[in-house]
């Protein structure tokens, strides 16, 4: 899967319009909350990479590598996400997007389960080192859940910056903490 991203990425790298707050790899560091009680906290590793291909369409992908506990008695060894999404932008630092995304989890004691996440948010440039993204979805993997994820990005260099996901999903009773580090390829 890392050798897909790597390529997905690249493939897509000279694309027509540069949009950077959509282009970009995000080397992660994740905790992950359960409130589930006898179910102990888990940390794992996130790759995501977001990628522009004209002036409205947008590609992403994640893969999550760590041994996340879930309800009931699911012990997720992988996740694996990708798909397309479109945006509109309000005004130059102001992107409304929508889009799907194509799960796969690799299960440690069940066969692996796929399914799609719909989302729809806002992504926001509020000055040139900080942006602000929030989004809402509905994913139907293991069971259909609501899902909000809120980001903020600081860019300390023109092209690096230090990204800090809270992905929480409903009645999982799962919140995930995501820190990373950030490469706006475009820039």
């Amino acid at each position: 899967m890392k050798k897909a991203l790597t390529l997905f990425t690249l493939l897509f790298t000279n694309a027509a319009f540069a949009s950077e707050p959509f282009d970009y790899i995000d080397l992660a560091y994740s905790q992950q909350n359960t409130d589930w009680h006898n179910y102990t906290d888990s940390s794992s590793a996130t790759v995501k990479t977001g990628v522009s291909a004209g002036d409205y369409v947008q590609f992403r992908a994640r893969y999550h590598d760590g041994n996340v506990q879930m309800p009931p008695n699911v012990q997720q060894e992988t996740w694996t996400a990708y798909g397309v999404g479109f945006r509109y932008p309000v005004s130059e630092s102001l992107w409304l997007y929508i889009g799907g995304d194509h799960n796969e989890l690799e299960l440690r004691n069940r066969p692996t389960e796929r399914g799609w996440y719909n989302y729809v948010g806002a992504r926001y440039q509020a000055t040139p080192q900080w942006q602000f993204a929030l989004e809402a979805g509905e994913t139907d993997v293991v069971f259909r859940d609501t899902t909000f994820v809120v980001e903020t990005v600081y860019n300390f260099h023109s092209s690096l910056g230090l990204s800090a996901t809270l992905r929480d999903y409903d009645d999982l009773d799962l919140t995930e903490y995501e820190i990373g580090l950030r490469w706006f390829f475009r820039n």
